[in-house]
């Protein structure tokens, strides 16, 4: 692995392997980038479809589309993120391509240079199937992004002003001429987080001061997606 690849592995649940079962888990592995707006998959229903690996570097997105044509945002995944795990344990689980979001078709994308290490789905089931040790890292990551997800509830009630509307402006950006844009008033961010709309200005007014998203006539562009990620963790 390169040093920057070795340092996002350590960031996982996986960091924590012996050292002959990481190198089997790593015995297939490669390191792929995908550039910004590069489309990892569009509509997908089945595990398999999905990336298994670890993020080193960038910010890739996943969402779904909601039956009223509007677009959700299920997750952001940035350095030191394992992606593709839910996917691979719901499979493993069922002997089928279950999908961790249910019917709905997930799309993936770049929202900037992204590196990640792929691992070998097969060598990775396998390998889960017969070390508990593995298996085990496995559960800690699945039940790590499920609590992500609660925390998501939390974040939207209890947070800060800055993490909340960072928040909701990754949650409801669209991808546009390779950009990620929101066409939101200030008061419809504001209802959107059960603030009013005199706080939720100074907010974006911050970020518009740092260069993180810049106002365009009707439409916010989010110029900085990774710094709005950080922002939105609190």
């Amino acid at each position: 692995m390169s040093p920057a690849a070795r340092g996002a592995w350590q960031m996982t649940a996986f960091s924590a392997l012996s050292p002959e079962l990481t190198r089997t888990v790593l015995s297939q592995s490669i390191e792929t980038t995908f550039r910004d707006g590069h489309v990892l998959y569009r509509g997908a229903h089945h595990a398999e479809t999905a990336l298994l690996g670890v993020v080193v570097s960038g910010l890739l997105r996943f969402y779904i589309h909601t039956p009223d044509g509007r677009s959700l945002t299920v997750r952001y995944a940035g350095r030191g993120e394992l992606v593709g795990v839910r996917g691979l344990a719901l499979e493993a689980d069922t002997g089928t391509a279950a999908h961790p979001y249910g019917r709905s078709a997930l799309n993936g994308e770049a929202l900037q240079d992204t590196t990640v290490l792929l691992l070998s789905r097969d060598i990775v089931t396998a390998a889960a199937r017969r070390y508990a040790e593995l298996a085990w890292a496995l559960t800690r990551e699945v039940s790590h992004q499920a609590m992500q997800d609660q925390e998501l509830i939390v974040t939207n009630v209890f947070s800060p002003i800055r993490t909340r509307v960072a928040r909701h402006l990754l949650l409801l950006g669209t991808k546009h001429d390779r950009e990620l844009v929101l066409r939101m008033s200030h008061q419809e961010l504001a209802d959107a987080i059960g603030s009013v709309r005199e706080v939720v200005s100074r907010a974006l007014c911050r970020f518009q001061a740092e260069g993180v998203v810049e106002r365009r006539g009707q439409y916010l562009v989010l110029r900085d997606p990774a710094a709005l990620y950080e922002a939105s963790l609190g």
